[in-house]
């Protein structure tokens, strides 16, 4: 029998007709089962972790995640402080570490905004991440927001939101066309067309985790209106102002500093980001 990782890359990879019978010959198999399998994601046995600080002794688990919050020009003060990253780990069947795969191949994936805007597909639908509704100033598309290198014998790369410095994964170094704006409830990643789980810490089961970062752009900006997505607005200011101290279904996602309430800190954060949009305050 074919593994399942083997059998989804058969029928993606091969044309549609010839698959199921492809998928029927028991030397294929065979041939599934062996090196070639190995370089196949597994889904239940790869999985990424949240992560802060340095590599070699990283901060894992909810501690880490409170710091998961962007400004959309991706400048410091604040913005995805600390190396604020994920750790992804790819393994294939037999539990072996997969090298050397493309830091193209592994994304945090976007679709680059809203089914209103006119974008589509398996990625972040409510992240808006393009140009075509931000001309002034015009914004970058991005799509993947890819990892930092290729898996090392271990399986293992980081992708360090912010932007990675070269030769060094897990380390941030500011990426100017890696902005973005507003949040959603799940950002999914992928590696080599297979969805990952998350683990909550390295240690924890698959599925622990889900991952997110909230967005000092917190409204508007989901529908046709030019220039409105990408930006921290007066809109955006006053949610804040107006949630302090209280909680509703919006308050997660203004509760920057991640300490279960919408507080002082959090009013500090959006008013040193207040006017921020994708030439400001650094351009590009």
């Amino acid at each position: 029998m074919i593994p399942t990782a083997c059998l989804r890359f058969l029928r993606t990879g091969t044309p549609r007709r010839l698959a199921p019978f492809l998928a029927s010959l028991p030397l294929l198999a065979a041939f599934f089962s062996t090196p070639v399998c190995a370089g196949v994601p597994e889904p239940s046995l790869s999985f990424f972790v949240p992560q802060t600080g340095t590599v070699a002794a990283p901060t894992e688990g909810t501690v880490a995640i409170r710091l998961f919050r962007m400004c959309p020009n991706n400048d410091a003060s604040g913005s995805l402080p600390n190396n604020a990253r994920i750790k992804v780990v790819l393994k294939d069947m037999n539990g072996n570490p997969i090298a050397g795969v493309a830091r193209e191949d592994i994304c945090v994936l976007l679709n680059g905004g809203t089914s209103a805007q006119g974008f589509a597909g398996v990625g972040a639908d409510s992240v808006i991440a393009n140009s075509t509704w931000n001309t002034d100033p015009v914004c970058p598309d991005v799509r993947c927001i890819q990892a930092d290198a290729p898996t090392d014998v271990n399986g293992v790369t980081y992708i360090t939101f912010t932007g990675s410095t070269p030769g060094n994964p897990g380390v941030a170094t500011r990426d100017p066309n890696r902005k973005w704006g507003h949040y959603d409830s799940e950002l999914p990643v992928y590696a080599l067309g297979f969805k990952l789980q998350g683990r909550l810490t390295t240690v924890s089961a698959n599925g622990t985790y889900v991952l997110q970062i909230k967005n000092l752009d917190s409204m508007e900006g989901l529908g046709t209106e030019l220039n409105e997505s990408e930006a921290v607005t007066t809109a955006d200011f006053t949610a804040v102002a107006r949630h302090i101290g209280l909680t509703s279904p919006i308050s997660y996602w203004l509760d920057f500093d991640g300490n279960g309430l919408v507080g002082s800190t959090d009013f500090n954060l959006i008013n040193t980001h207040y006017g921020h949009d994708c030439d400001t305050p650094n351009n590009p």
